[in-house]
């Protein structure tokens, strides 16, 4: 038995999941990212530091000092409480990946797992279009590395509803509380606070018509004629500037515009992107534009990033039939545990071999027997080679 929200992975699974990581590195290399890796348990005040309940909401425990102690619930916090830590006297930009897991308390009707593996990336130190649309292109790139077919980025901006919500010169409780009902799409409690702080009828109208938005084809035609101020009007030309210069990279068709478009963390303060692909109901990445976070940790610089939900993508890919091979075929060698230089020729070669006793029945092909001073191999298609060490050698390097 494990935990609820927890899974054992296996063969085939777990190697098609590190061939999808390698690929994922690989781009975030091509981009000058570099790899850090962060403990899976961090102090509890760091991760109370974004002010976020979903993050809060994790497992804690006690260290023999009495520090209270969580187990990751976010890799964004962490690489920033890294970067402010480590950081300070380096020249920006920075720019970080990972591949890890996060743990928060399972919540099957959110549809949150109690463990995910993200691979993501940070860029940190620069707040401009360029930076966003690097990050939204890095995305697309790592999907269509890996021959994702039919993938497509909603484009949002938070910026856009804070600059509403701040025209109605609210006090920062019902600020807040306004914003959160928004991120949680509560109508009803919207409505209530809109209503205790005399929020008028039109501008609970432009609200409501400003969430409609999402999917609609004139969503930008519409947004501009809802902009009621300057920050609204350069939320949106921010926003329109990134999609361009993804579309300058190659990426023009897989992204549009989704003002409707809302994500659960409330760190996000601009850009706001999420990824969706065929026969995958839920989200396959997220990212957005922290400005406020590393402030927190006294460094006062902004960042972006996104996170791709691995095993969402794992199952994307397969069902557009590009999953990657997990592994090389094993060669079973019945005999090789008697014969570890023959072994370690066929490995030397690219094999990779499993070596059992002479006395071994075959479990699956390709199968290499022993007999006496001769040998004989099982291809996987049916046929048999039998002979010297020579004569099997030639018919793997033809396989």
């Amino acid at each position: 038995m494990i935990p609820e929200g927890m899974r054992d992975v296996l063969p085939p699974e777990s190697g098609q999941l590190r061939a999808i990581e390698t690929a994922l590195c690989r781009r975030f290399e091509a981009y000058g990212y570099g790899e850090v890796r962060t403990p899976w348990l961090e102090y509890a005040e760091t991760l109370e530091v974004a002010g976020d309940d979903t993050l809060e909401a994790g497992y804690r425990i006690h260290d023999q000092q009495g520090h209270q102690i969580m187990l990751r619930t976010d890799m964004t916090v962490p690489v920033a409480r890294l970067a402010a830590a480590r950081y300070r006297d380096k020249p920006l930009p920075l720019r970080f990946y990972y591949v890890a897991p996060s743990i928060r308390p399972w919540a099957p009707q959110r549809s949150q797992d109690g463990e995910f593996v993200q691979a993501g990336v940070e860029l940190l130190g620069l707040r401009s279009p360029q930076a966003d649309a690097e990050c939204v292109t890095l995305l697309c790139d790592g999907l269509a590395a890996l021959d994702l077919r039919g993938f497509r980025v909603a484009l949002g901006t938070v910026a856009f509803y804070t600059a509403l919500v701040d025209s109605l010169g609210l006090a920062d409780d019902d600020r807040g509380k306004l914003l959160e009902a928004l991120a949680d799409r509560d109508y009803p409690l919207l409505e209530s606070i809109a209503g205790k702080a005399d929020v008028s009828d039109e501008v609970l109208r432009a609200l409501w018509r400003t969430l409609e938005l999402s999917g609609t084809r004139d969503g930008l035609t519409q947004a501009r004629k809802l902009a009621s101020s300057d920050a609204m009007e350069e939320a949106i030309e921010h926003l329109v500037e990134v999609r361009d210069l993804v579309a300058d990279a190659g990426f023009g068709d897989a992204v549009a515009f989704d003002f409707g478009l809302l994500q659960d963390l409330s760190y996000y303060s601009g850009v706001i992107f999420e990824a969706y692909a065929p026969g995958v109901g839920l989200p396959i990445a997220s990212g957005g534009r922290y400005d406020g976070l590393l402030g927190r940790f006294d460094w006062d610089i902004p960042g972006v990033g996104f996170a791709i939900a691995l095993d969402r993508l794992q199952e994307a890919l397969e069902e557009a039939g590009a999953a990657p091979a997990a592994a090389p075929a094993t060669l079973v060698f019945a005999g090789g545990l008697e014969e570890p230089a023959r072994a370690a020729e066929l490995r030397r070669a690219g094999w990779a071999v499993a070596t059992v006793s002479e006395d071994a029945d075959p479990v699956a092909r390709p199968f290499l027997r022993r007999k006496g001073g001769s040998y004989s191999l099982d291809l996987t298609g049916g046929d048999t080679v039998t002979g010297g060490w020579r004569d099997i050698l030639r018919a793997l390097e033809r396989r």
